[in-house]
């Protein structure tokens, strides 16, 4: 689940890579973009020697998004992944400056920053990345920026964390496109089908909007932190043993539409159904549940508690639980039994505190 991604400080070899700089300085004569071999192999693609060997012309094809500088649109690319010796680098033809955008890429200078992500699994296959010139005024803050929170070495590996600390540090302009790495409790939402986060996210990005590649990134984004909490409150029921649970079935691995997750047993016998809603933001991120949960939390006749998993991440979670929500559900269909004819709801959006969760807040340690 987590990303990778990385900060490049750019060389004069790197900048080779685009035309306008490659034609000012001809002594360098690589024409690719650098790829340190500890953060692209070692760290993110191990199998990466194999993959790559394993290929008619030993490169591998990637979609190249690049965004900046200056905030400037993305600019969308195909070129290669190959191992020239021993290093391995970007290359391909050399990225020139789109005809409607004749000056884009020449304020780029040694030293100025790459904040790169890689997509694949044995072998990249995308790759977007977020240029930032220390000489455009649009960057100039954020570039400082990153330049103080990470003076090292040429390439660094970083988390989502570090990268949305520099960004707030820099304070980009609010239209700048590098604010988008601020938005992933929106596109988690968004990815659950969340029509507020829609919405705020339409009036932040504009017209840059999003991409049918980011919204595909964000709904499978959604079902794993979904699948990961699950998978964690499992483990808490098996290792843990809470106080008053006989036994407990992981309902939703044997029946993918089962309007609830968990079926506990407790030790006096009484049966309860548990719905796992989890999110890898904090805790006050919106809850969705379906009209069928609704519906089987009214009419099951079995208690339906919801379980609040946030900051869900391999390394484990937090969670908080309301028990039985049914009453607080009963007026809410009542209103939608009151739609039009023609009218169907088939999913609403709740506050977490409208269910009034226990305070108490648990914690359940992952796999790292």
């Amino acid at each position: 689940m987590s990303k990778k991604l990385a900060l490049k400080k750019l060389t004069a070899s790197d900048l080779s890579f685009f035309h306008t700089y490659y034609t000012k300085h001809p002594k360098v004569a690589q024409k690719g973009f650098n790829l340190d071999k500890k953060v692209i192999e070692t760290a993110f693609f191990p199998s990466l020697t194999a993959v790559i060997d394993s290929l008619p012309d030993q490169r591998s094809p990637v979609a190249l998004t690049v965004i900046g500088p200056g905030g400037a649109a993305p600019d969308l690319l195909m070129r290669k992944i190959l191992k020239q010796e021993k290093n391995w680098r970007l290359n391909g033809e050399v990225i020139y400056n789109p005809d409607h955008q004749p000056t884009r890429y020449d304020a780029l200078l040694p030293d100025d920053f790459a904040l790169l992500e890689f997509s694949g699994a044995g072998s990249p296959n995308a790759v977007k990345m977020v240029l930032l010139a220390a000489a455009d005024a649009g960057d100039l803050s954020t570039h400082a920026a990153f330049a103080a929170a990470f003076p090292g070495g040429a390439m660094t590996i970083l988390s989502e964390d570090q990268i949305e600390q520099a960004i707030r540090a820099g304070n980009p302009p609010v239209d700048h496109p590098i604010r988008d790495w601020l938005d992933k409790d929106l596109l988690e939402d968004v990815g659950r089908g969340g029509g507020e986060a829609t919405e705020k996210l339409i009036i932040k990005r504009g017209a840059r909007g999003i991409s049918a590649s980011e919204l595909a990134k964000a709904k499978a984004n959604a079902e794993a932190v979904g699948h990961l909490g699950e998978k964690l409150l499992n483990q808490h029921f098996t290792l843990s043993k809470p106080i008053n649970v006989a036994s407990h079935e992981w309902t939703s691995q044997i029946n993918a539409i089962s309007p609830f997750d968990f079926k506990i047993m407790r030790t006096d016998g009484e049966i309860r159904h548990i719905d796992a809603k989890s999110t890898a933001g904090p805790y006050s991120n919106p809850i969705h549940l379906s009209l069928s949960e609704i519906h089987h939390a009214l009419s099951s006749g079995v208690p339906y508690s919801l379980c609040r998993l946030y900051n869900v991440s391999e390394s484990g979670c937090a969670f908080r639980i309301a028990k039985n929500i049914a009453p607080l559900l009963k007026p809410i269909v009542d209103t939608i039994k009151a739609m039009p004819t023609g009218v169907k709801v088939d999913s609403l959006s709740f506050d977490p505190d409208y269910f009034g969760f226990a305070p108490q807040e648990a914690h359940i340690a992952g796999d790292d």
